[in-house]
């Protein structure tokens, strides 16, 4: 047991004198963690279990053949003076089995001492309802004599056939959705569609009611009771729970792991089976059922139940495996001590942690745990005020109450009459008042640097289309695509044998009428004027026809790539003059061009500098540069690339009306860069990729408002 509250305490004289026991029927269970030996107290009545380190339970054996509390203390005192549980230790001991309505006195008077704690502890509890209301469990009815009856016909589940049988039905449910892949993620598409919301529910309450189920057939089959059922409001949304906390009394680690883990278990094979039926079933609405668990019964059992940042089933199952039970709140106490010790100078407490690792574990898990609950909590704040503007504003007042006064006003109570701090007041003061003015300063006051990400996409430069010049025929392909050509290059010819036979007439023309020029000016020279222009308008003719048989030959505009990814296309068929044949690229020089929305454009024409840094995707490890970056301060509708639209990946509200998906449903501004691509590395033209902008250097604070005031007009156009 902790020695934090040294060998004597200022509240002993409230319990000394006390005459206390046990109840009857209160269970001692033995565990090992790490090597250690510890003991579950077991309330098979009330349905509580907490742990007590040896001390305490030696304690408690003193205590049942003492006459006072005093002389059980004693006694443990002399029989081990090292080992022995502190006068602060033995009073929360006594607090927290009083709690828990676990003991008794011979006299009422016995326990009024203890009354106090047990109001703190009403306190508390309706601290936490309130402040868990988005995770509300209210009981229904006892579902153990159901389970003593049926655990006959489905403990067989947790045996080794069970579980063989699990891995067949698995593996055939991984290869019909490897086998309908396509068709499974195109059909996940409608997934969130008013029609199918339904269905979606229904799924989600069948694959919970049983994820429960197994929870408590498992805790059944190795003889503990699970006492309660009944339904927790999960967001407003209704959905079963039942109690196994019996498990935590299982002395043998495994088999609370197997609880914890039998939810997912169960889970997982409704997700084969529902596959398997949906991958041979028509169309209908069981299939549509079927599609919808297997949805629930994978992908929201691995996201959530398995995550072990939530006091869901990854939490107990890593407590268990690692054991290192109260994972959270060790963690939570091993931040109080650091913050005690060396931010408040309190000396005298031990560190609560056993070891290097687990300081670090500890820590880790501590922060990671934090940062994970205040993303949940903004992602389910945004998501009920997008349904409920109201209920989210009213939830938002809630938590910012719960999360942020209340342990603000705690804190105060600790750094300015907490007995703790008694000797150190001074410096608690000092240090937690200077740390909040430093924190504040330097997120008011510190400039930092500050930077605007935005979509973009390469391009070549140079990068020029090449359109056939005439209608014609394809008669050769000079240069397969992907070669690199020079400026002038014949890429690919085409024939037009009505162009040729055209030619061929006006030069038989060109030349009859050359021969009446030289008959007329042998004899009288009455028509030469007529013919000579007659003879001009031919040569035009004739010159129009060599140019556009010129364009039969298509040529490369620029030095580059030659690139012809649908020229099989007009292969047997005639293609129509300015029909595109592909595309000449450079690969030397690359300029990337970036697009911003009209709600974030006064950040751009302000200080923006010149330099820039961009990841591409594919590329994700290299950062790349841009230099000459220029903003273009005129409005436009068509995206460099569809690419950059919602329907091609991008973040661009995109005109659904348009086929190509390349007009923006509102204008947009560029932003033209020149990219450098290291030696080593390749970009190529389309590549998506998200540029960094270097904006002047703004204090944290103001930079977290923007990003606030952003999220707030991209979600609710505020």
């Amino acid at each position: 047991m902790s020695s934090a509250s040294g060998v004597f305490d200022e509240s002993w004289y409230k319990v000394k004198d006390c005459r206390l026991r046990l109840l009857p029927g209160i269970e001692l269970v033995r565990q090992h963690f790490k090597g250690e030996q510890w003991y579950v107290v077991c309330d098979k009545l009330g349905h509580q279990y907490f742990r007590i380190r040896p001390e305490a339970y030696a304690f408690i054996c003193h205590l049942e053949n003492a006459n006072s509390v005093e002389e059980a203390w004693n006694a443990a005192l002399n029989l081990d003076p090292e080992n022995s549980p502190s006068q602060g230790e033995v009073v929360q001991l006594l607090s927290q089995l009083y709690r828990s309505g676990l003991l008794r006195g011979d006299h009422l008077a016995d326990i009024e001492a203890l009354a106090e704690a047990r109001k703190k502890e009403k306190t508390t509890r309706t601290r936490q309802q309130w402040s868990s209301f988005l995770f509300l469990k209210i009981p229904l009815f006892n579902p153990d004599p159901f389970l003593k009856k049926t655990i006959s016909l489905c403990g067989w589940w947790f045996s080794s056939v069970g579980f063989m049988v699990w891995l067949i039905v698995l593996a055939f449910g991984i290869q019909a959705l490897a086998l309908n892949w396509g068709e499974f993620r195109d059909v996940s598409e409608g997934l969130l569609g008013l029609s199918n919301l339904p269905l979606l529910y229904l799924a989600m309450i069948i694959t919970k009611t049983l994820h429960e189920f197994g929870h408590a057939y498992a805790c059944r089959r190795y003889g503990r009771e699970v006492p309660e059922m009944g339904v927790m409001l999960l967001v407003f949304n209704p959905l079963p729970y039942m109690d196994a906390s019996a498990s935590y009394a299982y002395t043998h680690k495994y088999r609370r792991v197997l609880v914890g883990a039998a939810g997912m278990y169960v889970e997982l094979f409704v997700a084969g089976l529902s596959i398997l039926y949906w991958a041979h079933a028509g169309e209908g609405t069981m299939s549509r059922l079927a599609y919808n668990m297997a949805i629930t019964a994978s992908v929201s059992t691995l996201l959530f139940n398995l995550n072990p940042l939530l006091r869901f089933d990854g939490y107990h199952i890593l407590t268990d495996l690692t054991e290192t039970p109260n994972l959270q709140m060790r963690s939570q106490r091993l931040m109080k001590f650091a913050v005690n010790r060396f931010g408040f100078g309190l000396r005298g407490q031990s560190v609560p942690a056993n070891s290097l690792g687990e300081v670090v574990g500890f820590t880790s898990f501590f922060f990671a745990s934090w940062i994970y609950r205040m993303f949940l909590l903004v992602s389910i704040l945004f998501f009920v005020s997008k349904q409920w503007l109201i209920a989210g504003v009213i939830i938002a007042v809630v938590f910012a109450v719960m999360w942020l006064v209340v342990p603000i006003v705690k804190g105060a109570r600790y750094v300015l009459w907490g007995t703790e701090l008694m000797n150190n007041r001074s410096r608690a003061v000092l240090v937690a008042g200077g740390s909040i003015l430093a924190l504040a300063a330097f997120l008011t006051w510190v400039p930092l640097p500050h930077y605007f990400r935005t979509d973009g996409i390469v391009q070549s430069n140079p990068f020029v289309n090449v359109y056939a010049g005439a209608a014609g025929q394809i008669e050769s392909i000079a240069v397969e695509s992907g070669s690199l050509v020079k400026a002038g290059d014949v890429l690919v010819t085409f024939k037009n044998r009505e162009l040729e036979q055209e030619a061929r007439l006006i030069e038989l023309e060109y030349q009859r009428v050359l021969l009446l020029i030289q008959s007329d000016r042998s004899v009288d020279g009455a028509q030469l004027s007529g013919l000579i222009a007659n003879r001009d308008a031919i040569l035009a003719r004739r010159q129009d026809v060599q140019r556009r048989m010129e364009a039969l030959r298509a040529r490369a505009p620029v030095d580059g790539r030659w690139i012809a990814p649908a020229l099989h296309e007009y292969a047997d068929g005639m293609v129509a003059r300015g029909s595109p044949l592909g595309f000449v690229r450079g690969e030397r020089e690359f300029r990337f061009s970036a697009v911003v929305q009209q709600k974030d454009v006064d950040r751009l024409f302000t200080e923006l500098e010149e330099t820039a840094e961009v990841k591409l995707f594919g590329q994700e490890g290299t950062t790349m540069q841009l230099r000459d970056v220029v903003p273009i301060p005129a409005e436009q509708s068509v995206l460099p690339s569809a690419s950059l639209g919602v329907l091609g990946g991008g973040s661009l509200g995109v005109d659904t009306d348009e086929r190509t998906g390349s007009t923006s449903s509102e204008p947009f501004f560029e932003i033209r860069s020149t990219l450098i691509v290291p030696d080593g590395r390749i970009a190529n033209h389309g590549q998506r990729g998200i540029a960094r902008l270097r904006l002047p250097d703004l204090p944290l604070g103001r930079q977290w408002y923007l990003r606030v005031r952003q999220a707030f007009q991209r979600e609710y156009q505020l």
